[in-house]
C-alpha cells in the first residue's frame, strides 16, 4: 500500500505578498496536531495558501481568472524582491515512517518554473502530481461555489473530491466523442453517405443506358444484372456476326474493341459524309435519351424539399442577430464556463440584475445559431445528394445541349449551398435554368430524331442498321465502364462507412458501459459518506430538523442537493432555502466526509478562511469537530488539518488551544509586501523556550517583551483554570486583559473568599501569591519595564523573573494522591 503524506514544513521567499529576501518565511506544521495560522488581513495568510497552490498545481486560481492584457504572469513573484524570483520549499512526511521528502519550486524572472528535491527524490514532479487532489487545498470560494454552481459542475467537482476525477474526465471525453453530431462531423459519415447515394444513382443511370443499348443491339431485354458478363458476350456475338466487322470483334473482349476504328471501316466501306453524320446523330440521340431516365417527379420533390428547408433556415436566421452577436454570446459562454463569472443572475457585460439565468439565456441564443448551422449543413447535404443536382450536371455537360462554361451555374450554386448563402431567389434561378435545359433536351431529341429519319431514308438500310448497332454497342461499353466504376466506388465508400459505424457502435457502447460503472461507483461512495456528512452538518449547525441529502441521477453526472427534512417538510431545494452559513456548512461537511474516505497521497487538508460566513458559535463547533473527530491521531483514519484564518474570535480560540499538545498555533506578523513576514508559535512552553534561548544568548532587549507576554499568558491561564470571576469589561475587551487588571481580578477573588472563609488555598499559597511572587515580579521588573528603566536588568536577573512567573501558578495547584499537581477547580473547591 502506497504511503500518504503529511505537510510538515513550508518555506517561502519572494512569492506574492511574501518578500523576506534572504530570510525566508519558515513555518513548521505538526502531523499529529491541528495546525492553525492566524494573521490579520493583509499580513500574508493568503500568500501561504497561494504558495501551496502554485507549488502543487503550478497555478494560482485568482491569477488564472485575469485577462491576458492584465499580464497575470507578472504577479507571481513579489514585486519588491530585488531578484524578482520566488522560492517555495515544501516538506512532506510519509505516514509509514520513512524519510521525509522535500520539494523546492522556483520561479525565475522570466516566469519559468523549476522543480527540484533538496532531499534527493528522483522524480519531484511525480510527487507533486500525487498531491493534486481536490480536497487538499480548500478555500471559502470552493465551498460557496459547490452549492451555487450547476448540478453538472457540482457533480464533476464532487467526483474530483472523491478521487474520481480521472473517471469523470474519461466519462466526459467518451461523452464528447460519442455524441451523434460529433461522430457525424468528425467521421464524415454524412459525406460518405452522400458519396454512396451518388454512386448508387450514377450506377442506376449507367444501368438504364446498359438496358437501352443492349436491347438496341441484340433485340432482347437485359433482365438480370447478375448475368452482366453473359450480356457482354451477347453484345460481342451480335456485332461479330456481321462479316464486315468480324475481323475487328471476334476473339476480343468488349473492352478491347475499338469502336472508332470500326466506324472508320464502315465509313470507308460506304463512304460519304452522310454516313458520318448518321453515326454522330445516333450517338447524340443515345446520349440525350439517357438523360430522360431521370424522373421529373423526383426532381420536383427535391426542389420542393430544398425550398422548404431554405424557408426554415430563413425563419431560424430571423431569431438571431448576426455573426457579431454570435461572437458576443460565445465570449459570454467562455466566461461562465471557466468559472470567471459565477453569478447567473447578473449580466457580465453591464452588471445589471437579470430576471433569468444568464447561462440559460446564452445557451438558448447559441442553440439558435447551432440550429441555423445544422440546417445549413442539412440543406447542403440534401443538395449534394439530390437527383436535381445530378440531373443539372448531366444537362450542363451534355455536348449536344452546348452549355458553355460561362453559362453553367452548378459550381457556383455548390459554393452557395456549402456556405449557407443560398436564397429563395437562387433556388428560383436554378429551377428556371433546369426547366430551360429540360425543354432544350426534349427539343434536341426531337430535332435529332427527325434528322436521323431523313438520313435513314437517304442511306442503304443495312448500313443504317449497322451504324446504329455500332453506336449502341459503343454506348453499352461506355455505360458498362461507368456502371462498374460507380459500383466499385459504392463498395469502397460503404466499406469506409461500415468501419465508422462499427466504431460509432463501439464508442457508444463503451460510453454507456463506462457511465454506468462510474455512476455505480459514485453512488456507492455517496452512500458510504451519507451518515457522516449529515452527522457533521448537524454537529456544526446544531440543528436536528434540517437534514441535507445528496442525489445523483444514474444516467448523468448531475449532483443535486436537496433537503430530505426541512422542519417537517421533505424533498425541498437546499439552494433555494438554506442561508449562506448553512450552505457552506453543508459543503464543508460533504468535503470533509469525502476527504476522510479518500485514499490519495495527501493526508493533509489546508483550509483558508472557510468560516467567513459563520458566527462564533458555528466556528467553535466546526473547530471542535476537527479537533475531536477528524484530526489524527484522535481519529486513526483522520487527516492533518492546517487552518488559515484572519477571524479575531478564532484567534482567541487558537490562542487558548495553543498550549495543548494536540494543537499547534502560529501567528503571522510583519509588513508585507515590502517588508518581512515573521511567524510566532503560540503556547507557553514554546514561548518560554524562546525567552530562555534569547537570554542565554544575551539578547535581553528581544526577551523583555516576550517575558511580559509570558506573564500575561500565565495570569490569564490561572483565571481560566481556577474560574476567577472577572469584570464584564475584562471578558469582552482584549485591551482590558493587561497584567494589572489580571492581578486585580485574582487578588479581589482571593480577598473575597478569604473574608467569606470559603477559600480552599493553603495559607502559605495565599502568602506566596500576595507577599512573594507578585511583589517580586511586578515591583522588581514590570513596573520598571513600563517606565523604560528595565534596560539595566541583566539576563540572569530576568531569568529570576521568569522562574518567579513559573512558580506563581503553583499557588493555585494541590497535590493529588498520585503525586501529580492539579489545578484547583475554583478558589472554594478542588
Amino acid at each position: 500500500m502506497m504511503p500518504r503524506y503529511y505537510l510538515t514544513r513550508l518555506t517561502i521567499e519572494g512569492f506574492r505578498g511574501v518578500n523576506n529576501e534572504n530570510n525566508p518565511l519558515d513555518i513548521k506544521f505538526q502531523a499529529d496536531a491541528v495546525n492553525s495560522v492566524f494573521a490579520a488581513n493583509g499580513i500574508g495568510k493568503s500568500s501561504i495558501f497561494e504558495a501551496l497552490c502554485y507549488g502543487i498545481h503550478g497555478t494560482i486560481p485568482k491569477l488564472q481568472q485575469l485577462q491576458a492584457q492584465e499580464r497575470p504572469q507578472d504577479y507571481y513573484c513579489n514585486r519588491f524582491h530585488s531578484r524578482n524570483t520566488a522560492s517555495i520549499v515544501m516538506e512532506f512526511q510519509p505516514d509509514d515512517g520513512t524519510s521525509s521528502v522535500s520539494i523546492q519550486v522556483k520561479r525565475d524572472e522570466f516566469g519559468n518554473r523549476t522543480v527540484t528535491s533538496p532531499s534527493g527524490h528522483r522524480n519531484p514532479e511525480e510527487i507533486l502530481a500525487m498531491f493534486k487532489e481536490a480536497f487538499a487545498l480548500l478555500d471559502y470560494r470552493t465551498f460557496a461555489r459547490f452549492i451555487e454552481e450547476s448540478p453538472l459542475e457540482r457533480g464533476r467537482t464532487f467526483s474530483a473530491l472523491l478521487g474520481f476525477s480521472q473517471y469523470s474526465d474519461c466519462r466526459q471525453a467518451l461523452q464528447a466523442v460519442s455524441d451523434t453530431r460529433v461522430l457525424n462531423s468528425d467521421l464524415e459519415k454524412r459525406v460518405i453517405s452522400a458519396k454512396i447515394i451518388a454512386a448508387q444513382k450514377a450506377s442506376q443511370q449507367a444501368l438504364i443506358s446498359l438496358r437501352s443499348s443492349y436491347e438496341n443491339v441484340t433485340g432482347k431485354s437485359l433482365e438480370d444484372i447478375a448475368k452482366l458478363d453473359e450480356y457482354v458476350e451477347d453484345i460481342t456475338a451480335a456485332l461479330g456476326n456481321v462479316n464486315l466487322l468480324t475481323p475487328h470483334i471476334n476473339g476480343k473482349s468488349l473492352d478491347a474493341i475499338d469502336f472508332e476504328k470500326i466506324k472508320e471501316v464502315i465509313k470507308i466501306e460506304e463512304g460519304g459524309e452522310k454516313r458520318r453524320e448518321l453515326a454522330k446523330t445516333i450517338e447524340s440521340i443515345a446520349a440525350l435519351e439517357a438523360l430522360t431516365a431521370y424522373e421529373l417527379k423526383t426532381i420536383t420533390a427535391d426542389q420542393e424539399s430544398i425550398g422548404t428547408m431554405v424557408d426554415e433556415r430563413e425563419e431560424l436566421l430571423e431569431s438571431t442577430h448576426g455573426d457579431l452577436y454570435k461572437r458576443l454570446y460565445e465570449s459570454a459562454q467562455e466566461i461562465y464556463s471557466k468559472d470567471t463569472w459565477v453569478d447567473n443572475g447578473k449580466c457580465p457585460l453591464c452588471d445589471s440584475e437579470l430576471s433569468i439565468s444568464i447561462t440559460e439565456h446564452v445557451n438558448t441564443k447559441l442553440d439558435q445559431y447551432r440550429m441555423v448551422a445544422e440546417k445549413t449543413s442539412e440543406i447542403s447535404e440534401k443538395w449534394q445528394e439530390s437527383d436535381w443536382r445530378n440531373y443539372l450536371i448531366a444537362l450542363e455537360s451534355a455536348p449536344t445541349l452546348q452549355v458553355d462554361l460561362h453559362s453553367q451555374i452548378t459550381l457556383a450554386m455548390d459554393t452557395k449551398f456549402s456556405s449557407g448563402d443560398i436564397s429563395k431567389v437562387d433556388l428560383t434561378t436554378i429551377e428556371e435554368f433546369t426547366s430551360d435545359l429540360s425543354h432544350k433536351l426534349i427539343c434536341n431529341i426531337s430535332s435529332l430524331t427527325k434528322k436521323k429519319e431523313v438520313l435513314d431514308k437517304e442511306l442503304p438500310p443495312s448500313l443504317v442498321q449497322l451504324t446504329e448497332q455500332i453506336g449502341y454497342g459503343q454506348l453499352f461499353k461506355d455505360a458498362l465502364i461507368l456502371y462498374r466504376k460507380h459500383n466499385r466506388e459504392e463498395v469502397k465508400q460503404q466499406s469506409r462507412l461500415d468501419v465508422r459505424e462499427r466504431w460509432s457502435t463501439f464508442i457508444s457502447s463503451a460510453r454507456q458501459a463506462f457511465s454506468d460503472s462510474e455512476a455505480i461507483l459514485v453512488q456507492a461512495r455517496i452512500k458510504s459518506i451519507d451518515k457522516q456528512y449529515k452527522s457533521m452538518f448537524g454537529a456544526i449547525m446544531k440543528i436536528g430538523d434540517v437534514v441535507p441529502d445528496l442525489y445523483r441521477a444514474d444516467d448523468s453526472e448531475n449532483l443535486h442537493v436537496q433537503l430530505s427534512d426541512f422542519h417537517g417538510q421533505q424533498k425541498l431545494s437546499a439552494r433555494a432555502l438554506l442561508s449562506e452559513s448553512y450552505r457552506n456548512a453543508l459543503a464543508i461537511s460533504v468535503f470533509l466526509a469525502a476527504a476522510l474516505k479518500h485514499s490519495g497521497a495527501p493526508r493533509f487538508i489546508v483550509l483558508d478562511d472557510v468560516t467567513s460566513s459563520f458566527d462564533s458559535g458555528h466556528q467553535f463547533w466546526l473547530m471542535e469537530l476537527i479537533r475531536t473527530k477528524l484530526q489524527q491521531p484522535e481519529n486513526p483514519d483522520g487527516l492533518q488539518f492546517i487552518i488559515l484564518s484572519h477571524d479575531g474570535l478564532l484567534e482567541k480560540y487558537f490562542d487558548r488551544l495553543g498550549e495543548d499538545s494536540h494543537w499547534h498555533h502560529n501567528k503571522l506578523q510583519g509588513s508585507p509586501p515590502m517588508g518581512e513576514i515573521l511567524h510566532q508559535i503560540h503556547g507557553a512552553n514554546h514561548l518560554r523556550s524562546t525567552i530562555t534561548s534569547l537570554l542565554s544568548a544575551g539578547q535581553v532587549k528581544q526577551a523583555e517583551p516576550l517575558i511580559r507576554q509570558y506573564f500575561e499568558y500565565k495570569l490569564q491561564q490561572i483565571i481560566r483554570k481556577v474560574n476567577i470571576p472577572v469584570p464584564l469589561d475584562f471578558a469582552i475587551k482584549d485591551t482590558s486583559r493587561m497584567v494589572n487588571n489580571c492581578i486585580k481580578a485574582i487578588s479581589s477573588a482571593i480577598e473575597l473568599h478569604s473574608k467569606a472563609e470559603t477559600i480552599v488555598l493553603e495559607t502559605q499559597q495565599i502568602q506566596d501569591f500576595t507577599n512573594t511572587y507578585i511583589p517580586t515580579i511586578v515591583g522588581n521588573w514590570f513596573s520598571h519595564y513600563e517606565t523604560s528603566s528595565g534596560s539595566n536588568f541583566s539576563a540572569q536577573a530576568l531569568m529570576g523573573v521568569l522562574t518567579a512567573i513559573d512558580e506563581l501558578e503553583e499557588c493555585f495547584k494541590y497535590d493529588e494522591s498520585c503525586s501529580e499537581r492539579r489545578w484547583y477547580k475554583a478558589l472554594d473547591r478542588r
